[in-house]
């Protein structure tokens, strides 16, 4: 019996492997969050990662991170080196207790991403705002340092 087709029931170990990963992705679509939950991707006790799009303009970088339903007073910003630390907490969903949740997808609890910039930025000129859910961090770049002449002189060295 070849080894690509060893199961008793006749379908190529391809086959098999392809049914499972098909019935996972079905499961993931029918029971959302509570299956990624399940299988240790998503929980409470990790903080989600939202979104992010950095954009390097002539003079600038600006960083845009989604965070719907998170105001201004919910974030957190901290630049250490070129790593800028984005965290916030975003609160659960108030219902009344009459309300039934049917479907609940959007995350809550604290986002939290660090992102490495991709150049040298002034840690002095710094400016963030929220808008409709979208977070935009500009951050001035380094202006390189002006080229100079270095004088060269001519010293008795000694040199064994």
């Amino acid at each position: 019996m070849s080894e690509t087709n060893s199961d008793p029931s006749g379908v190529p170990p391809v086959e098999r492997v392809r049914h499972e990963v098909d019935r996972w992705i079905e499961a993931v679509r029918s029971t959302g969050e509570r299956t990624l939950e399940t299988l240790g991707l998503t929980g409470s006790n990790r903080p989600a990662m939202p979104p992010v799009d950095i954009i390097e303009l002539p003079n600038e970088i600006l960083v845009q991170i989604e965070l719907p339903g998170v105001s201004a007073e919910q974030v957190e910003l901290s630049l250490v080196g070129n790593m800028l630390t984005i965290s916030a907490d975003r609160s659960s969903l108030n219902v009344s207790s009459e309300a039934r949740v049917h479907v609940r997808e959007r995350a809550v609890g604290r986002y939290q991403r660090s992102i490495p910039l991709p150049i040298p930025v002034n840690g002095n000129d710094i400016r963030a705002e929220t808008r409709n859910g979208l977070l935009t961090v500009t951050l001035g770049k380094v202006s390189p340092l002006p080229g100079r002449s270095i004088p060269v002189s001519s010293g008795n060295s000694v040199i064994d």
